[in-house]
């Protein structure tokens, strides 16, 4: 998640957003009364149930953002992006809003799984402009969907195949905007462990500049 809306209202908003979605999407969990067990080999859920339980959380995160600009003018405003993903078996569900990003490296194939949520995210995908103008486009930065501005929202959902060995990088702008894609790629090549590969990509992007706060996750499967 990295907030908007200036520096205190973005913090606010974007730990509103992580805290209310773990919070729903774990209570629904027990209400369901499955027993989770990493040594489970069953499905604990189906693809159906995971996407609702997904849909559920980031909209009640939605809500309870949009409920506390209303009531608190200071936070007027205030939204975030978010994406979350939850791995199950040999799938990865995805849901996703704004233009903080989810990644997966496959050997040497590396792929942008989710849309950025943006005025230069819908004109790089129309063709309009090229991956390198995206990088100093002046609409760089116009959100096209986020949480918490509206009261009613309409996420990305989507599931992946994962295979063994697979890496999955969720972070926002502030890595990608910095780093092109071939150099994540690279600096992901270069270690092994997930807490080297996370700690040198937010090297390198701090290095290119870093122009904004830095979010990395890096699973590796």
């Amino acid at each position: 998640a990295d907030g908007m809306g200036g520096h205190i209202a973005g913090e606010v908003a974007s730990r509103i957003a992580v805290e209310t979605f773990i919070e729903n999407f774990n209570s629904s969990l027990k209400e369901r009364s499955k027993k989770i067990s990493a040594n489970k080999k069953t499905d604990i859920l189906d693809s159906s149930q995971i996407k609702e339980l997904l849909l559920k959380s980031i909209k009640s995160a939605n809500r309870e953002i949009f409920s506390k600009a209303i009531l608190q003018p200071e936070y007027y405003g205030m939204g975030t992006t978010f994406t979350g993903c939850c791995i199950q078996q040999d799938k990865a569900y995805t849901i996703h809003v704004g233009d903080s990003r989810l990644y997966i490296k496959r050997g040497s194939e590396f792929n942008l799984l989710t849309s950025d949520h943006t005025i230069v995210g819908e004109l790089f995908r129309r063709g309009e402009i090229s991956y390198e103008q995206t990088f100093n486009h002046p609409q760089r930065n116009y959100l096209t969907n986020v949480l918490g501005v509206v009261k009613n929202i309409d996420p990305d959902f989507f599931s992946h195949k994962v295979l063994p060995e697979d890496i999955l990088l969720l972070c926002s702008d502030g890595l990608n905007s910095m780093l092109r894609d071939e150099d994540i790629a690279n600096i992901i090549d270069k270690y092994k462990d997930t807490k080297d590969i996370a700690k040198n990509l937010i090297k390198g992007a701090i290095k290119k500049g870093g122009l904004d706060n830095i979010t990395v996750i890096v699973v590796k499967i």
